[in-house]
């Protein structure tokens, strides 16, 4: 069964985010036009960046929440879901950049980024959960078989 891989993928990348195993993503190393903030202001680029990057196939892959994501999508084989799926994780990423100016200290938007990521390790840590919990999830889902019926669409 195609849905039995995404639990043990899972935790092979929770496993790479605790460091207790290395191998690179797969990635599209591209970053976006910086410029465009100065031009555009901060929360027209942020809009402009994301459609630019899409919803993650062409960009940098810092953690691999991202691949569970679209395992997950491929298992349940539901293009709606999988397309729900992956606007959801979109627009989580979007809303990070759109909200770092109003939750940010001061006159500097990327100081809260920074001061997300000056603690790499609790950051590795925590994204190691999220994906030990999406392992869990993804097995109860499984199990059930809810992924193959998704009875909400």
């Amino acid at each position: 069964m195609i849905s039995s891989f995404v639990p043990p993928l899972a935790l092979v990348l929770a496993a790479r985010e605790w460091g207790w195993i290395r191998f690179e993503l797969p990635e599209r190393k591209r970053q976006t036009e910086k410029g465009w903030a100065h031009e555009f202001g901060f929360v027209t680029a942020s809009a402009m960046w994301g459609f630019h990057i899409g919803i993650g196939f062409t960009t940098y892959m810092t953690h691999g929440g991202f691949w569970v994501l679209v395992a997950m999508a491929l298992a349940v084989g539901e293009p709606t879901y999988g397309a729900v799926l992956m606007l959801v994780y979109w627009l989580g990423r979007a809303m990070s950049v759109w909200m770092s100016p109003t939750i940010s200290s001061g006159d500097n938007p990327e100081a809260l980024v920074e001061a997300i990521l000056a603690n790499r390790s609790m950051y590795h840590w925590s994204v190691g959960f999220a994906l030990l919990r999406s392992a869990a999830l993804a097995a109860l889902l499984f199990t059930f078989e809810i992924g193959h019926r998704v009875p909400w669409m």
